[in-house]
């Protein structure tokens, strides 16, 4: 999830566990180093493609914790005093439960990197979500408000941190229950083999972006369990042919597919020089232009239908302006028309 919600899990994991032996340091020290795994970003500027391929991989990996957590204790046990033990658990703790939370996001994280490239992603929330992150904030404000060192602070950040987590997994089954209604409606009409995949959107639960493949035909639509109504897909077909193959043959798209995890989907334009084919990733989009996916892969093809150059990374402009997004969103969430 977004930096400061992951702050404020390793602050509130500080506050719960260490909080009596660190007084305000394991809130300050949890929100700080259960933030840093997302300083891998730094690898972005080295290229177009660097944040598909490096961001939420080894720093974000399971061992990460267990195995950097005892260093960076350490090295705040020398610097801030205390019990050594207390500053190495906070570090490990603040770590690990990092990677745990963004795997229940869509975006993909490398539970296993190194050692496997595998994309984890349980899509119960979305990257941003407001109602996690005042959870949690309001378990440490109590717990401030109270005393750090108290036992009901304590609880507080306890019970933050399991309301929290009850939250993620009733994303699970929101998601579990907008897949089977889509699946469903398919049936009713005439789709009998579909894989459908829901994916959560910003800023609350309810309301999921789907996507049902049918060999080459693509659906996609919105649902909200909150406000059901008959899913209004948007159908097109993926594009094929040699020059998608061709395409398909670059590192850039490469790295895209492997990052859509199965959602990235061609389409192609004749041009004046050959063609251009542009892969969407299709997890993510907004009401308004289903086709399209916040960001994706374009290649030139020749009149040969060889790649002129690499894959260029790219990023569609948003449909609407940001405010008028969210008002969208929120509105199809609530059903208000």
């Amino acid at each position: 999830m977004d930096p400061l919600t992951q702050g404020l899990l390793g602050a509130s994991f500080g506050q719960a566990l260490y909080g009596r032996a660190l007084g305000r340091r394991a809130l300050v020290w949890g929100a700080l180093v259960g933030m840093s795994p997302d300083l891998d970003v730094v690898a972005n500027p080295v290229s177009p493609m660097a944040e598909w391929l490096w961001h939420r991989g080894p720093t974000h990996a399971l061992w990460f914790g267990p195995v950097v957590g005892p260093a960076m204790g350490w090295l705040l046990w020398k610097w801030k005093g205390g019990r050594l033990r207390d500053w190495i658990g906070l570090s490990i703790v603040a770590l690990f439960t990092h990677p745990l939370l963004d795997a229940f996001t869509t975006y993909g994280t490398q539970l296993l990197s190194p050692f496997s490239r595998q994309r984890f992603a349980f899509d119960a929330v979305a990257i941003i979500d407001p109602a996690y992150t005042v959870v949690l904030a309001l378990g440490l404000v109590l717990g401030l408000w109270w005393g750090v060192g108290q036992a009901a602070a304590r609880r507080a950040a306890w019970a933050a941190l399991a309301v929290s987590s009850a939250y993620v997994g009733l994303g699970l089954v929101v998601n579990h229950r907008v897949e089977a209604v889509a699946r469903g409606q398919l049936a009713a009409e005439g789709v009998r083999e579909a894989r459908v995949s829901a994916y959560p959107t910003l800023f609350q639960l309810p309301f999921r972006r789907v996507v049902a493949r049918s060999g080459d035909e693509v659906r996609v639509g919105w649902l909200s369990l909150l406000a059901p109504r008959r899913i209004a897909w948007e159908r097109f077909e993926a594009a094929g042919g040699p020059e998608v193959a061709a395409a398909r043959l670059t590192e850039e798209v490469r790295v895209l597919e492997w990052f859509a995890m199965g959602e990235a989907t061609p389409r192609m334009e004749a041009t004046a020089e050959g063609a251009v084919v542009e892969l969407d990733d299709l997890r993510f989009g907004f009401p308004g232009r289903p086709r399209d996916g916040l960001w994706g892969v374009r290649v030139r093809l020749d009149a040969a239908g060889r790649p002129v150059g690499p894959g260029e990374r790219f990023d569609r402009a948003l449909p609407a302006p940001a405010s008028e997004l969210v008002g969208r969103i929120w509105r199809e969430t609530l059903g208000v028309s």
